[in-house]
This record gives C-alpha cells, structure tokens and sequence, in this order.
C-alpha cells in the first residue's frame, strides 16, 4: 500500500507534500435547445464538456512538505502543460491541466505560516482521439473543393 493519493505530471499529492482532503469533480453535458413553432423547444445531446476536477486539503510545512510546494504547482500551472494525472489506485486518468491554483496560509510563528490551505482546480485536457465530428475540418475539406 502506498501513500501516493494522486500523481499530477511528476507532483505525488500525499502526506509528505500537499494531502488533500475533498475531491470533487465535474461532468456536464452540453444540449442546445432548438425552438419549434406551436410546441416546446427541443433539447440535442451535443456532448460532453470538459471534466473539471477541485481538490482542496493543507500542508504543514514545518512538519512536511516544505515551502517549495505552492512554487512547484504554480510553476506547473505556469507552463500551460498538460499532465498525466493517476489516482492512488493506478487509474491513468488521461491528460490534464492545472487551471488554477490558490492558497490561504495560517497559524503564524516567526513570519512564517504554520498551515497551508490549497485548492487545485484541474481540466481534463481534452485530447483529439479521432472521434467525434470536427467543425473545423471539415469547413476546410468543403471549401477546399469549391476553390
């Protein structure tokens, strides 16, 4: 067993870094609503947006994680990189990006914060797998062959 609760790139969330404590995650449906003469509009299932994923917990860095945390997760945001995000089980959630990232630090001694509240805000990168309709594309491919 091990203590890794989620590796986001090459950052392991876990006691020794940054331990959250709420996970909370985001899966809508896009619809367009079609308005129709004499009757109720009608609603189309367009697809999925982008997951969004939030996950809020501390670090206590006179007692682990150090004060490069904070650093080291802005740094990542900073990139505007996708990353490979695994939960604590193994399961390879894909590619995600880090959209967001705050802190509220507490409980001073010495100017320094004795706790550090986070909250991560992450979205699904949305990879091309070749499925689905491409708009754009396909605009392309038609009016490539009308010039």
């Amino acid at each position: 067993m091990t203590d890794v609760m989620m590796i986001l790139g090459d950052f392991e969330f876990k006691i020794s870094t940054a331990e959250f404590q709420s996970l909370d995650r985001r899966h809508r449906q896009r619809k367009a609503v079609h308005q129709r003469i004499g009757r109720k509009a009608a609603s189309q299932h367009i697809g999925a947006e982008l997951d969004t994923m939030r996950l809020s917990g501390h670090i206590l860095p006179h007692w682990n994680g150090g004060w490069g945390q904070m650093d080291r997760l802005r740094s990542m945001a900073n990139s505007g990189e996708p990353f490979t995000l695994i939960d604590g089980q193994g399961k390879n959630h894909g590619p995600w990006e880090l959209i967001e990232v705050s802190e509220k630090n507490s409980d001073y001694f010495d100017g320094s914060p004795l706790r550090i509240d986070f909250n991560i805000s992450l979205q699904e990168y949305g990879e091309d797998r070749g499925n689905g309709l491409d708009l754009l594309a396909l605009g392309l491919s038609l009016a490539s062959r009308f010039l």
